[in-house]
């Protein structure tokens, strides 16, 4: 018999020197390559590591997404804060930061503690821009600790509105600002116990006062407390807190947004700030091409008359042609466009007069007090009780006028 043939050794390649059958089998079943071509992957195997490759990229694109939600999220949440930031002034008296100040929204005048302020003479608001704002009291509560300033100059437009959370329950996510370097004010997270009985001045018992958990400086008082948007819920005030056996300690609290709102319901209409007064009486004139108020009259001590105005009925009388570049042909458009602007506010009149056209820039005053009249409450010249005037909140009554006895009968 053929060996060889038996062996198929006919058609094979010959066997190399030193290679038995046996290992030459072994290394083709280790090796296959090495004497063939390699063979493509499958192509389901190919499909699934494309589609690994998809989903991991899918789940690494949402995790981008969840953490720039998240980061998003946490900036949207601290905007209103620091929008709210623009609605707190610092109180100073003599240049001397006394407390902080809450301005109402719409309104101008500023919320705070009255033991911030005392009787409320020589406070001076410090505006966000830096700038400086006379103040006057205008109302008071000793009870709640609650005084509004009126605003002698100047008018602040940002300010801040009353919120919906409920600041009595503990844990409510709260703010109020403190003052840090260079006069800037920063939020801080404030701790919130729940409700507690408090004494305020005159022995007046305030119930549901809030209790804080927070570690306050006496420069913070007069903060307003506000929630996640940016609204108030309560303001930072001064009472007593009641201890058995141990005298009362006068420690800050929170004064409820309720009580705040029922406070300023009671504000006596005169607590308004000064009217901004040019001094002067005019009437509607067509001066040819130029239409405009003529000025007939104008006060001694206005601004007006400070800034050279000249009055009368003839030509050479003035006619105010604009109002910081606004056209004005009314003492009525006049009017407006001084009433929308604030006393210290400076304004820029185009002038025609003489047949020449001419600017003149004055600042608006507030009208001189009539001859016997009584200055408002709180300002320099009136001394005021020490925790502030009580009858603020009332009208001023008025005293029916006596009869003069009847002169003699001659006899």
């Amino acid at each position: 018999m053929n060996t060889r043939r038996l062996l198929g050794t006919a058609s094979s390649p010959p066997v190399p020197r030193g290679v038995t059958v046996a290992g030459l089998a072994l290394t083709l079943f280790l090796a296959p390559s090495a004497f063939a071509q390699a063979k493509p992957p499958p192509k389901e195997s190919a499909e699934a590591a494309r589609a690994a490759g998809q989903a991991a990229r899918a789940a690494a694109s949402m995790a981008d997404e969840v953490a720039d939600s998240e980061i998003e999220r946490a900036d949207s949440a601290e905007a209103p804060v620091e929008n709210a930031r623009n609605g707190v002034v610092t109180l100073e008296r003599k240049g001397k930061p006394i407390g902080l100040g809450t301005v109402l929204q719409g309104d101008g005048r500023i919320l705070t503690a009255l033991s911030n302020v005392g009787h409320g003479n020589g406070i001076d608001a410090r505006l966000p821009d830096g700038s400086l704002m006379p103040l006057r009291m205008g109302h008071s509560d000793r009870a709640w600790d609650l005084a509004l300033l009126v605003p002698q100059s100047g008018r602040w437009t940002q300010g801040l509105r009353a919120g919906s959370t409920d600041a009595r329950k503990s844990g409510a996510s709260l703010r109020t600002f403190t003052p840090v370097a260079k006069g800037e004010l920063a939020p801080s997270r404030l701790i919130v116990r729940g409700l507690r009985t408090m004494q305020g001045a005159d022995s007046e018992l305030l119930r549901d006062a809030i209790e804080l958990g927070s570690r306050l400086k006496a420069t913070d008082v007069g903060s307003p407390i506000i929630d996640d948007g940016g609204r108030v819920v309560g303001m930072v005030a001064r009472a007593c807190a009641p201890v058995p056996g141990q005298d009362c300690q006068t420690v800050p609290f929170g004064v409820p947004v309720t009580a705040v709102k029922a406070f300023l319901r009671t504000v006596p209409r005169s607590a308004v700030p000064p009217a901004p007064w040019l001094g002067l009486q005019g009437v509607a004139a067509d001066a040819g091409p130029v239409r405009g108020v003529r000025v007939l009259k104008l006060h001694p001590r206005s601004a007006a008359a400070a800034a050279g105005l000249r009055a009368g009925s003839g030509e050479l009388s003035d006619v105010i042609v604009a109002v910081d570049g606004s056209p004005v042909m009314t003492p009525e458009a006049l009017a407006s466009a001084v009433n929308e602007r604030a006393v210290g506010d400076s304004v820029e009149l185009l002038l025609f007069g003489g047949g020449k056209f001419r600017q003149v820039s004055l600042a608006l005053t507030a009208a001189p007090p009539e001859p016997g009249a009584k200055q408002p409450a709180g300002s320099k010249s009136q001394g005021g009780k020490a925790q502030g005037d009580k009858q603020l909140a009332k009208p001023p009554q008025v005293r029916p006028l006596r009869r003069a006895p009847p002169a003699p009968r001659p006899r």
